[in-house]
């Protein structure tokens, strides 16, 4: 099996260890041959993506680039059959990826979106055994992104709660600068988000509201608090490492639909 990577920089950088400890043999794309020149010859390395994609035998490609670059990065694989994986956000226009999950189909492909945290401790392991009421979220970098926090960390805490929730709707976007606050409901409770770049401390966290005290999910230190005092730490499973067995072994587009609906609440706000 051969895989490709487009994008060698903070986020490629991380897929292309994994591909190295998986002993994957990997293809790396990225139109600065400088970052190409820091990794290894073992791996094959090309600046267009046209060229590799004709010349190797690709079966999965991982896409971690701008995200504006995503979808038509990804429909010149997908065009010649090729699984692709992009990061998050996949796009800005839910339209833009309807029609990429259409043109996938057709052409016997498979286009998913990367939904790294559900494959954390923190997630893959929770136990809820009584109904939550509501949900306080952090997500406060100490980095930068590529776009501003609302379209990008806020997608993590949004795929996670359409995964354990179902289907939510945003009613609220305050723009605070680098600070973004969203409030907003899924079926059976509301949610508070706050997002933010270049903050003073690093905060993931969730804190699940139940009748019987918080559950709180630290994903900075990926483990689970229960009321009771009873903790879940980390297992030691890697969840890059999973989320790519996974995409090797099932590509499926079930992440993209998800995706399709989040773009559709982004939509509702100009930000």
């Amino acid at each position: 099996m051969k895989v490709g990577i487009v994008g060698t920089g903070n986020m490629g950088s991380k897929y292309i260890k994994k591909f190295d400890i998986l002993g994957l043999d990997a293809v790396l794309i990225d139109l600065d041959p400088k970052k190409l020149a820091e990794y290894p010859d073992k791996f094959s390395k090309y600046t267009d993506i046209d060229e590799a994609i004709k010349k190797e035998d690709i079966s999965h490609l991982f896409i971690a680039t701008d995200p504006r670059s995503h979808i038509p990065l990804a429909k010149k694989a997908l065009e010649r059959g090729i699984n692709v994986m992009v990061e998050k956000p996949p796009s800005i226009d839910p339209s833009e990826l309807e029609e990429a999950v259409d043109f996938a189909e057709k052409k016997g492909g498979v286009l998913s979106v990367s939904e790294i945290e559900l494959r954390a401790n923190t997630v893959r392991n929770l136990e809820i055994d009584t109904e939550v009421n509501g949900v306080e979220a952090y997500r406060l970098n100490l980095g930068r992104g590529y776009i501003n926090p609302f379209f990008d960390l806020a997608w993590h805490d949004l795929y996670i709660m359409s995964y354990l929730f179902g289907d939510f709707t945003i009613k609220k976007v305050k723009d605070k600068g680098d600070i973004f606050e969203v409030e907003g409901e899924t079926k059976n409770n509301s949610f508070f988000l706050q997002v933010a770049w270049s903050h003073e401390f690093l905060r993931r966290e969730w804190l699940l509201k139940t009748e019987k005290g918080d559950i709180t999910l630290n994903f900075a230190e990926d483990k689970i608090i229960y009321p009771d005092g009873t903790v879940k730490d980390k297992d030691g499973v890697d969840k890059l490492e999973l989320m790519i067995k996974q995409f090797l072994k099932e590509p499926s587009f079930e992440s993209s639909f998800r995706a399709i609906n989040i773009l559709k609440e982004f939509s509702k706000f100009t930000v």
